[in-house]
């Protein structure tokens, strides 16, 4: 049993990467990984949204497992039929510098520290913090147990709110079909599942600046995230928001090698992580819509190459420009966006409106949630209690956290941004802004008592945006190998 519960996750896993690599043929060794990793989320994400139609229509049928295999040969066979003509794979020989091994060693040494913190808070609490075991545990034992009437059962209306019934389901639905998978309610499960986000997370930032910037930023990367006793703790407490933080993060990657490479299939790509975001926890379903406002304002007023040509035509006013513009940079993007999006989106849409009951949040009524809006002192306390957990997130000291940190490296090594990367920072800098913004106005017409709200809730919401943060700063700064050497590093990295 202790072996099966993990191998249960290899066939979803194997699925998100597969896909990946259909869409993506890109061989080079570092976008390889980047794939690997973001495969266990992406295959987490669509086995979830194919349980729950799969549920919904052969519910008390054990099956499902048959269905996954058959996707994994299917897509394996697509993928090998794709690779037959290609050439092998040649592997980059690196001639580490000293800088590099020493940022190396230093990360593998938080990579195994913080690893066995993880496993060992597992081991632990082996059914997760309050959040899991009340609200994600808890839906995959109705699926579970239910199975007929697991519908009625999940989503009663005399359930208490603070259960939060409406939550999106990718957590409870591949726990409820990992146990009928191994044919009991093993809590190894769940336990997998949330290092496999937590893995995953560290995984596509350190793959993803090695591919963009350098071994050396990538094991900075690592030193970070992994060495930020807040992330690591929450990778092993079974809950949405790390989840959430990888989905938010591998959109932004996304987007970001998109402005590099100019793959259409890179913004679907985005538009897929953006929608499992939103059918993670409902802060993703406003991710949606930081997402696609930020690839809206990114690629109508950022410099994009590609289509520099098109807004070179004559315009009658300002206005018309504007439009013409948007209509020949933005729309398109948008659309490719969209239609990576479509398929989860109209699973949590139709989860919202037909199953889930209403989100407690908007329990107030418009009256009321007003009359919280005009009141002076409930901005000031959550802009309190914003400024301080941004100041000291992290765990670090009891002086400063991360953040601030990270923003003093970014002042002292920023490096210069090219006119074609600048639409990948607007995008990334809107949609954490967006994301913020939305944040505050629920804190602002929360039904609670706001200073239970804020003192209970607020660690997270910065750590939902965190690993973004960290990727883009780290985009923007010189590389460790320039810094710790007189002479620049050369392309070759020599």
């Amino acid at each position: 049993m202790s072996l099966l519960s993990p191998a249960v996750f290899i066939l979803p896993t194997l699925t998100g990467a597969l896909l990946l690599h259909l869409v993506w043929p890109e061989r080079k060794i570092s976008l390889l990984f980047f794939k690997a990793f973001l495969g266990i989320g992406i295959g987490l994400g669509i086995s979830s949204l194919l349980y729950f139609l799969y549920m919904l229509l052969f519910a008390g049928q054990h099956w499902f497992i048959f269905v996954q295999i058959a996707i994994v040969i299917g897509l394996l066979i697509a993928v090998v039929w794709v690779e037959r003509k290609r050439g092998g794979l040649s592997l980059p020989r690196w001639n580490l510098t000293r800088a590099q091994n020493i940022f190396l060693g230093i990360a593998l040494v938080i990579f195994v520290i913080s690893l066995l913190s993880t496993i060992s808070y597992l081991l632990r609490r082996k059914q997760g913090d309050w959040d899991a075991w009340m609200m994600y545990n808890r839906s995959a034992l109705f699926v579970y147990r239910g199975q007929s009437n697991w519908v009625a059962a999940s989503f009663s209306h005399q359930m208490d709110p603070i259960f939060h019934p409406d939550y999106p389901l990718l957590l409870a639905m591949n726990t409820a079909w990992g146990w009928q998978a191994v044919g009991s309610e093993t809590p190894r499960i769940p336990m997998t599942q949330s290092a496999l986000f937590a893995i995953a997370c560290i995984g596509i930032l350190v793959s993803a600046l090695a591919s963009t910037k350098s071994l050396g930023q990538a094991a900075l990367g690592l030193i970070i995230l992994w060495g930020t006793p807040t992330l690591v703790n929450e990778g092993a407490r079974e809950m949405a928001d790390l989840p959430l933080a990888f989905f938010i993060l591998a959109t932004g990657i996304l987007i970001y090698f998109y402005v590099i490479h100019q793959k259409p299939a890179l913004i679907a790509l985005a538009g897929l992580t953006a929608g499992l975001a939103a059918w993670t926890k409902n802060e993703g379903s406003l991710f949606v819509v930081s997402a696609g406002i930020a690839i809206a304002v990114a690629f109508l007023f950022g410099n994009n190459p590609e289509l520099a040509t098109k807004q070179e035509k004559t315009v009658t006013s300002r206005l018309g420009g504007v439009v013409m513009k948007f209509r020949n940079s933005a729309l398109p993007v948008l659309f490719r966006f969209v239609l990576g999006l479509a398929f989860p989106l109209a699973i949590v849409i139709g989860f919202k409106l037909f199953l889930a009951p209403p989100s407690d949040v908007l329990s107030s009524g418009p009256t009321r949630s007003i009359q919280q809006i005009l009141e002076l002192p409930r901005h000031l306390e959550i802009l309190q209690f914003l400024g301080r957990e941004l100041f000291y997130f992290g765990g670090w000291t009891s002086l400063i956290g991360i953040l601030p940190i990270l923003i003093i490296y970014l002042l002292l090594f920023r490096a210069p941004v090219n006119k074609e990367q600048r639409p990948a920072y607007i995008a990334g800098i809107t949609m954490l802004a967006v994301q913020l913004l939305g944040d505050y106005g629920v804190y602002l017409i929360t039904p609670y008592d706001l200073t239970w709200h804020l003192s209970y809730s607020i660690e997270r919401i910065v750590l939902q945006v965190f690993p973004l943060i960290a990727f883009l700063i780290l985009s923007a700064t010189q590389i460790p190998e320039n810094i710790f050497r007189s002479k620049p590093l050369n392309k070759d990295g020599n």
